[in-house]
């Protein structure tokens, strides 16, 4: 089976696979080798940083949707989300080198929930990522902590000020154009 990284997408799909998440039906790919490893972060330490860290996770989200009304992006979110949990089957994150991305990976894996989906990394936009998937997406889509869930899947789809709007084929998100008032 072949990966591969739409374009214009940070998310990763399988052909196969991936045509049949757009489908009605939710299957969810297979695990790794294993499966699932567990988190050595205990939760009696790892759901209090979530949630001593919520309130700036929505500062930021706050500041950015302030910025997007003073700097309007060329394309505007429509649509709803179907909650099949397409764009929590494969994540990518920066391949874990120096001792910031080092961080990030930890804080991924230990207190948001991801768990590395493949063991080696796969390329992107000319750099290496490494394929995640998250432990708390239910078997019918929907997240298991919704209400805690992380930046990176807050801000999904990304539409950014530069650059094609990244979202999933078979999301019920879609980008349409921002008509240039005159």
């Amino acid at each position: 089976m072949s990966l591969q990284l739409h374009p214009s997408h940070n998310r990763l799909e399988t052909e196969a696979d991936f045509t049949a998440h757009a489908g009605t039906a939710t299957q969810q790919p297979p695990l790794p080798e294993g499966g699932i490893p567990r988190q050595w972060l205990p939760a009696l330490i790892r759901w209090p940083i979530r949630v001593i860290m919520l309130p700036f996770v929505l500062l930021d989200l706050g500041a950015q949707w302030i910025a997007r009304k003073i700097i309007r992006p060329p394309y505007r979110q429509t649509g709803h989300c179907y909650q099949r949990g397409n764009c929590c089957h494969y994540v990518l994150l920066p391949e874990p080198k120096g001792p910031i991305t080092r961080l990030f990976y930890f804080w991924h894996t230990q207190v948001n929930g991801f768990f590395r989906r493949r063991s080696e990394p796969i390329e992107s936009g000319g750099k290496k990522m490494v394929v995640m998937g998250c432990r708390y997406l239910q078997k019918d889509g929907r997240c298991g902590h919704y209400r805690l869930r992380p930046t990176l899947c807050r801000q999904w789809p990304l539409i950014e000020y530069f650059g094609p709007p990244r979202i999933l084929k078979g999301c019920g998100f879609r980008a349409e154009e921002n008509s240039i008032r005159k």
